[in-house]
């Protein structure tokens, strides 16, 4: 049963089709945040360490499909407006992450984007609220493509350290990975809460 799946696993890994399921997945991840974008880029990159996809083509994949996931997100914001953030029920942990992405938008300008990426379910809030507040649509671009490229980067990075060091076993170095970009996350959700409180 193992064995199937690590087969099964490898031939995706290793299909031509691999970067566009990959740019789909970031894609859809902007607004369903149990699509496992990020362990799929982890993933891509672990098997890029043996016989596997170019390590280049996972992180361009990656942060392709996540630009564009980002800017429909944008246009969604844009398109709603801030009257629908106001419809939001008060109180609520959507009210309070978009009231954050608004308030530290205002503050910090697009350099928050870059951070937002790190934080889970901060994507989504700070690229809707930057649309519905009409944050300039050349600045979103410029900072979010730098958000993109650092987190696929990040993200098969990690994965490929982890199948270098795990090269016979590389779900082991997969999950590894993962681990770690979790408490990354954990670490980007702290520094968001402490933000938040000030």
């Amino acid at each position: 049963m193992g064995d199937t799946a690590l087969e099964l696993v490898r031939s995706v890994m290793t299909s031509p089709w691999l970067y566009a399921l990959l740019v789909v997945l970031a894609v859809l991840d902007a607004f369903l945040p149990l699509v496992p974008s990020e362990t799929a880029v982890l993933l891509a990159g672990t098997f890029a360490a043996g016989q596997g996809p170019d390590l280049a083509l996972v992180v361009l994949a990656g942060a392709a499909g996540a630009v564009a996931g980002d800017h429909v997100a944008y246009a969604v914001g844009r398109g709603l407006g801030s009257r629908a953030l106001a419809r939001v029920p008060a109180g609520t942990r959507t009210a309070r992450a978009h009231a954050w992405a608004a308030e530290a938008t205002a503050r910090g300008g697009g350099p928050v984007l870059v951070g937002a990426r790190f934080v889970p379910g901060g994507r989504t809030a700070t690229t809707l609220t930057m649309g519905a507040t009409g944050f300039p649509l050349r600045r979103f671009t410029s900072y979010d493509t730098v958000a993109c490229f650092l987190w696929a980067g990040w993200c098969s990075g990690v994965g490929y350290a982890g199948g270098r060091v795990f090269a016979e076993h590389p779900f082991v170095g997969a999950v590894a990975g993962t681990v770690l970009a979790l408490l990354v996350g954990l670490v980007a959700t702290l520094l968001h809460r402490r933000s938040a409180v000030r």
